[in-house]
């Protein structure tokens, strides 16, 4: 007996040391995509929003998916819903697999759910429906008598479209192999194919009598997927993947391909773990920095973005556009800017954007810089073309542009909605009090952005002509400091040291101490250049920098790149040497 304690604990072991695994996987590399994407399936606690998803196949799915993201925006919280969903799919299947062969383990059940490994979804709408097409498999198979078995399938097929789309033709599949399974029973094998093929009718049936929707919906329903969107093949593979896995099962049932039941245990334990580590070494989130500082800019963790940046190299630009919105919100951009790669415009704010994330980034750029309508646009963009046309942080957006403007009725629309959400009930219960202009006049911030709206008309778009609408920014409030950073850090970025002097001469005085960035600037121009070095003293460049400034031009011709590097890589000068160097290639 001893002996066999191994293989006696296999499957609840792999089962438990599986549902750890996913939990560390996901909570290691999407949780802050899986926090990014709880934007765009906003639970609403009504009825309206029942009544709406109830009134769609697959609704009800949807109405707990969204309801189940309410934890992603919590630290660990869509590991754990994903990974419990995972192990429940696990056992269910491994139940139905146990079904047509007594003899089969866990590690075959385990195989669709490591394919979610490898291709997570948007959402977890597929892992439920899933999960509501295993258990209702669990409980058709459990049915012994073939005669009340049949009838209850074909039962749930029908509820199961409605409820949780396509649940029903997964279930109708799995039905139809089991039945194949029954030896000896031609009627309960009829009677598969007859489930099947209801579940591949139903759809075609209901859009024609009871919804008016497209065919891709009518099967798959709206909330697996984006729906402008093509279906990305992994949904397919994952589904597939039951179907198939239970076949080869048939197949092979009876056939022992390892005796020794505890080395065909320690066999499972090897391949699970091995499995693991393959798919966490190889499986990389590619946009995992990006979205990690898009969190913690929608929770105005600026200084955590900038402490990130400096211990991990800049991936993309992305995380970029965050990392310069983070030191211009920390006032830091103008001194410590070129301490990381600076990748030209597009690192200020996103080119013409049309991706989810460009449009809160080109908000928050905007929004940052003081203009107002331009971040009122982007957001409104953002909400209108999200899957659901929800996007709390969006709406959040749009709701202090309006007060800004003092368009309270068009903030008083969003604010219900938001009213409704969870999460973001608390913030709209607590600007429905700035409704109106007293209020709002006292407010701090709302008194804040006001002061620095612009003046004249700008007939520029922030993300196509950036220097020019900033340019405006700056012309119409030269105290406007996050514009004026910006601007000055576009001036320098692309060398445009005449600009960069002009603007100087303007703010002289209205700094007790210019940013660091500012004054290598200066002595680069005034000292560097040979440009008037009397005019230097105007500016009070502190004595340090500009003495090492000195050292670098006593050391360019002299030291390698990678001593210059080590010793001067923070400065403006050696970014502007390296940008001189390239364009003259």
């Amino acid at each position: 007996m001893k002996k066999q304690i191994l293989a006696r604990y296999c499957n609840p072991a792999i089962a438990i040391l599986f549902i750890i695994g996913s939990f560390l996987f996901f909570n290691l590399n999407y949780k802050f995509q899986y926090a990014f994407l709880e934007q765009y399936s906003m639970f609403q606690n009504n009825s309206f929003y029942l009544a709406e998803k109830l009134s769609e196949p697959g609704g009800f799915n949807e109405y707990i998916s969204s309801f189940l993201s309410l934890a992603f925006i919590y630290n660990g919280g869509a590991a754990l819903v994903i990974a419990l969903f995972l192990g429940l799919i696990s056992c269910l299947f491994h139940a139905f697999l146990k079904k047509m062969d007594s003899s089969s383990g866990i590690l075959a059940a385990l195989v669709p759910c490591f394919i979610f490994w490898v291709f997570p979804q948007e959402s977890v709408a597929v892992l439920v429906s899933t999960a509501f097409s295993l258990l209702a498999t669990y409980i058709y198979t459990n049915i012994s008598n073939y005669k009340y078995r049949i009838p209850a399938g074909l039962l749930l097929i029908i509820v199961l479209y409605f409820i949780a789309t396509p649940a029903h033709i997964l279930f109708s599949l799995l039905c139809l192999i089991y039945e194949l399974s029954v030896k000896d029973n031609k009627k309960a094998a009829i009677a598969g194919f007859i489930n099947l093929a209801l579940a591949l009718i139903l759809p075609l049936v209901a859009m024609r009598s009871i919804y008016i929707i497209p065919m891709r919906e009518a099967y798959l329903s709206k909330y697996l997927c984006h729906p402008e969107h093509e279906v990305p093949a992994s949904i397919y593979f994952l589904l597939y993947s039951f179907p198939i896995i239970s076949v080869l099962v048939l197949i092979t049932r009876g056939k022992v391909f390892i005796k020794n039941e505890n080395i065909k245990a320690i066999a499972n334990y090897i391949t699970v773990i091995a499995a693991s580590v393959v798919i966490f070494t190889y499986t990389k989130n590619p946009m995992e920095q990006a979205y990690r500082y898009d969190y913690y800019a929608r929770n105005g963790e600026w200084e955590k973005i900038v402490k990130h940046a400096e211990r991990h190299s800049i991936k993309d630009m992305d995380a970029l556009v965050y990392l310069n919105l983070a030191l211009s919100h920390t006032g830091r951009l103008a001194s410590d800017m070129f301490r990381f790669p600076q990748m030209g415009e597009s690192g200020f704010i996103t080119k013409d954007p049309k991706s989810r994330m460009g449009l809160i980034q080109a908000s928050e750029v905007a929004w940052q810089v003081g203009q107002i309508n331009a971040s009122q646009r982007f957001a409104f963009v953002g909400v209108l073309s999200s899957q659901r046309c929800v996007q709390p942080r969006l709406m959040k957006r749009l709701v202090e542009t309006y007060i800004v403007n003092g368009e309270y009725k068009a903030a008083e629309k969003y604010i219900k909605i938001l009213e409704s959400a969870p999460h973001y009930s608390k913030w709209a219960k607590e600007q429905r009090s700035l409704l109106n202009e007293k209020s709002s006049n006292e407010s701090k911030w709302v008194a804040e952005k006001r002061a620095l709206m612009p003046i004249t008309d700008n007939p520029f778009d922030l993300t196509v002509s950036f220097p020019s609408a900033i340019a405006f920014l700056i012309d119409d409030h030269i105290d406007n400091r996050a514009a004026f950073d910006y601007g000055m850090g576009f001036l320098l970025m692309y060398g445009d040291m005449g600009a960069f002097i002009h603007y100087m001469n303007l703010i002289k005085g209205k700094y007790k101490s210019l940013p660091k960035h500012y004054q290598e600037a200066l002595c680069l121009y005034y000292i560097g250049m040979k440009a008037d070095k009397n005019a230097l003293a105007s500016y009070n460049v502190s004595q340090d920098i500009m003495n090492r400034f000195i050292s670098f031009t006593q050391n360019v011709r002299t030291s390698s790149p990678a001593v210059l590097k080590s010793q001067f890589g923070d400065t403006y000068y050696y970014y502007y040497l390296k940008f001189s160097n390239s364009n003259s290639k």
